[in-house]
């Protein structure tokens, strides 16, 4: 079995994105909105910062005390959203109690939605534009493919905590020429069995720690493991990760798969929107 590093899947989209950037003579501009002192929330956005800073992305942090009101959080995207130095916006999830999140998100101009969560990306994306494919998905895919596997239309299976999530990222592994469907983070059923058993590649992003176990896959198995969850104050992921040596080809670690790539995915996406807009003056 071999293990998807993020670091290093995470390191080659780094470097590609800085050449793209000093290629290019452009400056992105990212804008972070962070409300409240969640402490796993404020380490993010500090791995964030450091890593646009260190390949020449303009990074600003917009800090609120968790008592603001939604109001002035409206009132500070709406100005990000007229900044031309200011190519991505992010609401930093989850949110103190009190705030409607999917309002937020939907005031964020779509084309500096950084996250994907916008409405209109998100239909853009399930419509047929590759292009406007989610952080957190394109991260997934990019670990998928860096396994250097081909697919043709053999399955994928995505277990996922929202239909949402489930539509995106199984549209994602279709797009890799993969048959692919998701459920919904189910309890350890035989249906679930039978489809996991059937599955070349399993993407999961539920957080449901060890749900998936080794009694339930193929020999070969592709597994991209995209959940987070706390026991006895250690991260573990949705997959039980016991004597799969023999069983799985690849499998991403938690910690250290997904994350690492998805920070480097979405400084990409942010250089992405920096270059639409430079094409189109």
């Amino acid at each position: 079995m071999e293990l998807l590093l993020g670091k290093l899947v995470a390191q080659k989209i780094f470097s590609e994105t800085e050449k793209r950037i000093l290629d290019s003579g452009i400056r992105p501009g990212l804008a972070v909105i962070l409300v409240g002192d969640d402490e796993p929330s404020h380490l993010y956005v500090s791995l964030k910062q450091k890593a646009a800073e260190k390949i020449g992305i303009f990074f600003e942090k917009h800090l609120f005390s968790a008592d603001v009101s939604q109001e002035k959080i409206f009132e500070c995207i709406q100005s990000l959203n007229a900044r031309k130095d200011i190519h991505g916006i992010i609401v930093q999830l989850p949110l103190p109690f009190g705030f409607t999140t999917d309002a937020l998100i939907e005031c964020i101009a779509p084309e500096k939605d950084t996250d994907g969560f916008h409405p209109r990306t998100i239909q853009d994306f399930l419509s047929g534009d590759t292009r406007a494919l989610p952080v957190f998905p394109r991260a997934i895919i990019e670990l998928l493919r860096a396994t250097g596997q081909v697919f043709s239309g053999e399955k994928g299976l995505v277990i996922a905590n929202s239909d949402l999530m489930g539509k995106v990222m199984a549209q994602a592994l279709q797009n890799e020429n993969l048959d692919a469907e998701y459920v919904l983070s189910p309890e350890n059923t035989e249906e679930l069995r039978e489809k996991t058993q059937m599955s070349r590649v399993i993407v999961t992003a539920c957080g449901r720690a060890r749900l998936v176990t080794r009694d339930m896959l193929s020999a070969g198995v592709i597994l991209i493991d995209g959940g987070i969850s706390y026991e006895n104050g250690k991260v573990v992921g949705d997959i039980d990760t016991s004597d799969l040596e023999t069983k799985a080809s690849f499998l991403s670690p938690v910690p250290g798969g997904v994350g690492p790539v998805t920070v480097a995915s979405l400084l990409a996406r942010v250089t992405d929107a920096a270059l639409q807009t430079k094409n189109k003056l």
